[in-house]
């Protein structure tokens, strides 16, 4: 069985920061009593209560859990680890927003090319202006996932700050 240090790193880590439980709980949408059963062992937070609470302390959850940070050194490479990974994600965010940007710009200018070609049929056949009423269709859904798609970004993004 692996052990589980949710209990002994809260209280540690909460008391670092000279909160009561009562504070830690306002800072992370909680209540005391979550919080004084979370310490005394007799509940363990949910997933996503378990994240909330390591991202407040700037550590990753599997290291809340799973470390003893009345080790200054495990703490040390907990929150070491948990930078780096926060540094990676906006890299990672970032590069997306820039492949977002790249492929808009490919997108507008295929519509352009188009466009241009289509003006220079002189009369288009039948099948050609079903292929230009597809094209038009796949444009428009094209630019609503891409709207999507930074919607998106942009959320994630938040997250990572």
């Amino acid at each position: 069985m692996l052990p589980n240090y949710i209990a002994s790193n809260l209280r540690l880590l909460r008391k670092q920061q000279g909160w009561s439980q009562s504070e830690l709980a306002e800072k992370v949408n909680l209540n005391r009593g979550n919080i004084a059963s979370y310490e005394s062992g007799s509940a363990e937070p949910s997933i996503c209560k378990l994240l909330r609470i390591s991202r407040l302390f700037m550590v990753g959850a599997r290291d809340f859990t799973r470390k003893d940070f009345s080790d200054p050194g495990e703490l040390a490479i907990a929150q070491l680890t948990q930078r780096e990974e926060k540094s990676q994600e906006k890299a990672s965010v970032s590069e997306f927003r820039d492949r977002a940007l790249e492929l808009g710009e490919l997108v507008v200018s295929s519509k352009k090319l188009f466009e241009y070609k289509r003006t220079k049929l002189e009369n288009p056949c039948s099948e050609a202006e079903l292929m230009a009423a597809q094209y038009q269709q796949l444009y428009e859904v094209t630019q609503q996932l891409l709207q999507e798609h930074r919607e998106l970004l942009g959320k994630v993004g938040c997250q990572c700050q």
